[in-house]
Parts: structure tokens; sequence; C-alpha cells
């Protein structure tokens, strides 16, 4: 059975809430001081973000915002809402305020080991990416192929666009692939590209929210030797973290739980 197994060769990461705790206290604090610098009364609390992230993007989010409350900003206004909630955020994440994930350096690491190349996938743009990556990220970039943005596609997730141009940029087999989302529609993204997924919840979860059942696997985190990762469902975890075994087990769905 061993001989026949997938071997693991690309893991796609996905960013805000997956490697890091970004959204509610990064993206959503910098949009309502780009609203505040507009003059605009707009104030998105964590419930309200929390809905938001259904949307995929900033700009799509804040599009979305101004058509639900039937505001006459202008798209043009609402892109140089978004280009100034850019400059925020990159004040918020130089400022060390953004962490880390626990378990994400011990994994990107140990995949690095065994020759898994590594892509970071994200709807964010590129300008919001590149300082968290040069600041909370910086030991770990080498470790990184490439990165797929806002910019470098039109549909964004749900759509499988960026987890396809990761998947040719790889030239990688979808069943030696797997990605790492937190969201339902990263989950919808990666399996519209055929790609295996691993959902690790974000920290801001709460019981009342619904959990994508469409995953391969859920944990609560990818966790550490001192705080274990706990599984939601899919294959148990044969130890007590998210690991490059653990990977490869979810990739061989013949595999035994």
């Amino acid at each position: 059975m061993q001989n026949n197994m997938q071997k693991l060769e690309a893991v796609f990461w996905d960013v805000d809430g997956t490697i890091a705790d970004t959204e509610l206290c990064g993206h959503r604090v910098a949009f309502n001081l780009a609203f505040k610098d507009y003059d605009l009364d707009w104030s998105w609390n964590e419930k309200q973000y929390l809905q938001l992230l259904r949307i995929s993007g900033g700009l799509n989010r804040i599009i979305h915002y101004r058509n639900h409350i039937n505001s006459n900003l202008s798209d043009r206004q609402c892109s140089k809402i978004q280009l100034r909630k850019r400059l925020h955020y990159e004040k918020l994440i130089r400022s060390g305020k953004i962490k880390v994930r626990e378990g994400v350096f011990r994994l990107i690491t140990e995949l690095s080991n065994f020759g898994v190349e590594q892509y970071i996938v994200t709807t964010s743009g590129r300008d919001s990416l590149e300082p968290f990556l040069e600041s909370s990220m910086s030991s770990h970039l080498k470790f990184i192929s490439g990165t797929i943005t806002y910019e470098d596609v039109s549909k964004h997730k749900p759509f499988p666009d960026a987890y396809n141009l990761a998947v040719q940029l790889s030239k990688k087999c979808e069943d030696n692939s797997i990605a790492i989302e937190d969201s339902t529609i990263g989950v919808e993204a990666a399996k519209a590209a055929n790609l295996n997924c691993l959902l690790t919840l974000p920290p801001w979860t709460s019981s009342n929210q619904e959990i994508s059942n469409k995953a391969n696997a859920c944990v609560n985190s990818l966790g550490n030797i001192n705080n274990p990762s706990k599984l939601i469902y899919g294959k148990r975890l044969s130890s007590n973290n998210v690991d490059y075994e653990y990977l490869t087990a979810i990739i061989n769905k013949n595999a035994e739980n």
C-alpha cells in the first residue's frame, strides 16, 4: 500500500486567518480608519465584518457594502478608499500588531525539509501582502516559491482561478497538492480547482458560525507541542499537530482513517 501512496509535492497557503490573525485586528481596523479619512460615517464592528468576510477581496467588500446601504459613492471613490485602507494596514503590519498563527512556522519549515513546494494564494492585494511578508514572515520567506494575489486573477475566491494559477505555476498535479484555508469561500475555491483542502478554523470562529463541511479535514489550529490541534472532522491526527505525515494522509483518499 505504501508504494501506491501519493507523494505530497505542493502546499498552497491562504494568508488572512490561515497564516496570520489579520482580519479583525488588521483589515477591519484599517478599513475603519480609511472610512474616517474620507469623512464617512461607516464603522464596521466585529459582527458586521465577519459577515462581510463572505465577500472575497477588500474592494469587493466596500462595493458590496455601498450597494447594501444604497450609498452614492462611485466605484472610483471606493477604489480610493481601498488604497487608503492598504496604507493603514501596512502601518499596522509594520507596527508588529499582526501575529503569525501558532504552528505555521513549524509546518512551513517541516514541509521544506521534505522538499514540498509552498505557495501563497490570497485575495489580498500585493500592497497588503508584501509588507506582511517582509515583516512577520521574513524568517520563512525563503521557503515560499511564489505568491498569487488579488491582482493576478479577475475572478476571486470562491472561484478557482487563483488556485488554478497556483497549480499552473507549481507544475504539480492536483492529486499531489493541498490547500490550507480558513474560510468557506476558500475551501470552495480550492475544491473548484480539484484540490485537496485542510480547513484550519480562524481564531475568531464562534460556535454559531457555520463551518464548511466540504474540506477533506478540519482542525481548530495547526497546533504545537504545548498546544495540540483539535480535530473537528476528517482523518484522525497521527500526532498532536498538523504535520507532513498528516497532510500526506489527507491527499491519499484511500488511506485508512
